[in-house]
């Protein structure tokens, strides 16, 4: 066998694994991760000096800063939240709007801004964010299948 046989098989070897990987591909027994995604949670206090952020605020607020920064989707959600503020003497409970966006780790900075303003806006003490690492999927209607 030559050394041109050799080059010649070992490139025929790399097109059908470079043909099945796709072929794998296309049909979803493999999926592509290109990037490393997570789950952002905004956690926002409604109490404020001079009384509680409106229903009215808050979506403005949506609008205007997250939506902003997400306009491909994000999620809210209303809790009760408890903590101490810092020179308290006990633990209090406040209304609680959380704010969940799945997006690629690079996105922290815009929940950062989204906490910020926040803060700025409705003259919070601190504004939460939690980080976990996210194993998402959408589940979409096939071509031709009701949704």
């Amino acid at each position: 066998m030559t050394m041109t046989d050799r080059n010649d098989i070992k490139r025929a070897a790399k097109t059908v694994s470079l043909l099945l990987g796709a072929c794998l591909l296309l049909t979803g027994c493999i999926c592509a991760s290109h990037e490393d995604w997570r789950e952002y949670k905004v956690f926002c206090g409604m109490s404020r000096s001079g009384g509680a952020v409106t229903d009215a605020e808050w979506e403005q607020f949506c609008d205007r800063y997250v939506t902003a920064e997400f306009p491909d989707g994000y999620t809210t959600m209303r809790a009760t939240g408890s903590w101490k503020p810092e020179n308290a003497p006990a633990a209090m409970r406040e209304d609680t709007r959380v704010i969940v966006v799945l997006a690629p780790s690079g996105a922290k900075e815009k929940v950062r801004r989204i906490a910020r303003q926040y803060r700025r806006l409705f003259r919070q003490e601190s504004v939460l964010i939690v980080t976990s690492p996210a194993d998402a999927e959408s589940v979409e209607a096939s071509a031709g299948e009701e949704p």
